[in-house]
């Protein structure tokens, strides 16, 4: 939501500025649908639609149209393949196709809607930027013609991240999801945990019981869990209670040794070995992590893996 921040900041101050969206992607283009950025009449720049050449060129196209004051919303479809003769020059392959759509202090209302959240889904289409009550998709793009086609897109699906465990490796994972762009609830069993208390970048903070954990988190897949608790008996007590809910990701921390015998605890306690495959454990992408912040960063890979396995 940071670029509708900026086109709200931007458009009080100016008159106009293009904003550029990644309505549709095909295989490995550097930019992903949703993607965005804007240009402004001061020739600013907000955002990214992948970097690059590619991007180059699109705003020095947005610039353009700046100074020649066209009008109209329309589509630049580029071609990331060399043999191509639409080709843009990059290596990778794939496809993005990039609206340019206008927007001018006559759209100041509605993008103030749309960072005030009070709706689901906002919308473009050729003739107007309006806001939604469907439950759609993340992203939907339809087209029947260059002027009929609509554009939808989902204002509160931002992926949750739910990390029980307020110490050092709670804090620095919890700091780089919020980078991320993924929203964090950070839980804690312990009063006066100097690193739980510093945690003030995430978006909830709470001391919990975790006998009873469920009633502060929504399953959902959307939603991914992080077990960095301070001890194999509360990562059990909390584990066993998420074991068959619906969640796109559950990691628990620990070593090898550490996470064998908690889950053969687990089976004790009349739990399958099938009920545990879904678990990632240990957590992370190995990549020999030793401090902290390195842990984060092969936590934080492996949600990313996750949450793009399907793209």
């Amino acid at each position: 939501m940071k670029i509708w921040k900026s086109i709200e900041t931007t458009l009080t101050h100016q008159n106009k500025i293009i904003l550029l969206v990644v309505v549709s992607h095909k295989g490995s283009s550097p930019g992903r649908q949703g993607f965005k950025m804007i240009v402004t009449q001061n020739g600013d720049l907000i955002g990214s639609i992948g970097g690059g050449r590619t991007e180059f060129e699109l705003v020095n196209k947005a610039k353009d149209l700046m100074k020649n004051n066209s009008k109209g919303p329309f589509f630049v479809n580029q071609v990331h393949r060399n043999k191509n003769k639409d080709s843009s020059g990059m290596i990778c392959t794939g496809e993005q196709l990039v609206l340019f759509y206008p927007l001018n202090q006559s759209h100041l209302e509605t993008v103030k809607e749309i960072n005030i959240k009070n709706k689901s889904a906002f919308q473009l289409t050729q003739h107007k930027l309006k806001l939604s009550d469907s439950k759609t998709d993340n992203f939907t793009f339809n087209q029947k013609s260059e002027t009929k086609w609509g554009y939808t897109e989902n204002i509160n699906k931002k992926p949750t991240v739910y990390v029980f465990g307020g110490g050092h490796v709670g804090l620095a994972t919890s700091k780089l999801l919020v980078d991320l762009n993924f929203n964090v609830t950070v839980f804690e069993c312990r009063s006066n945990i100097n690193t739980f208390e510093e945690n003030t970048s995430v978006q909830k903070r709470s001391i919990i019981d975790y006998k009873n954990v469920l009633p502060h988190i929504e399953e959902g897949q959307n939603n991914y869990v992080v077990l960095v608790t301070h001890g194999y008996i509360t990562d059990k007590l909390i584990l066993k209670q998420l074991i068959n809910k619906s969640f796109k990701y559950i990691g628990m921390l620990g070593s090898k040794a550490k996470v064998k015998q908690t889950f053969k605890s687990i089976v004790a306690d009349g739990f399958s070995k099938a009920d545990l495959n879904s678990i990632y454990s240990p957590i992370g992408l190995p990549i020999k992590s030793q401090t902290p912040t390195e842990i984060a960063v092969s936590i934080c890979a492996e949600i990313i893996k996750v949450k793009n396995r399907d793209l």
